[in-house]
């Protein structure tokens, strides 16, 4: 099937099914006489694998790590990618909460001052603002 096929099927633009094929999540496709790629039902099959954990937030490289080097999908290696996304939804779990928690605590400080008639920003915020700095997982 030519590109658009592939693109109507998948929901993708065109221009993210090349990018895919770039970044190696599919295999190029073979090109006819007049140079149209022509993909098969595996590069549709690996696409609706690839958009659909990437909306769990799969990485591109976790999503080709998943593709066993014949371009199947193996249920192994998914399910080591599976427990490294779990890990990084633990972490942003937990900055999350950090943060929630000094952002109630700043809220707090700022009504307290403006109940207090104290300047209700400046030097409210360097104090309530956390000392750490966190990393939230990308």
């Amino acid at each position: 099937m030519k590109i658009g096929e592939l693109a109507r099927q998948t929901g993708l633009a065109t221009s993210a099914i090349r990018f895919y094929e770039e970044q190696g999540l599919i295999a190029s496709p073979a090109r006819g006489a007049n140079g149209y790629r022509s993909y098969d039902e595996r590069a549709l099959k690996q696409l609706r694998i690839v958009v659909a954990v990437q909306k769990l937030g799969f990485s591109l490289e976790n999503i080709r790590r998943m593709f066993s080097d014949d371009g199947v999908c193996s249920k192994t290696r998914t399910i080591e990618q599976i427990e490294v996304r779990l890990s990084e939804l633990q972490e942003l779990e937990l900055a999350l909460a950090s943060q929630r928690r000094d952002i109630e605590s700043l809220k707090k400080a700022l009504e307290e001052s403006i109940e207090s008639g104290q300047d209700p920003m400046c030097p409210t915020l360097v104090a309530a603002s956390p000392r750490r700095t966190r990393k939230l997982a990308s």
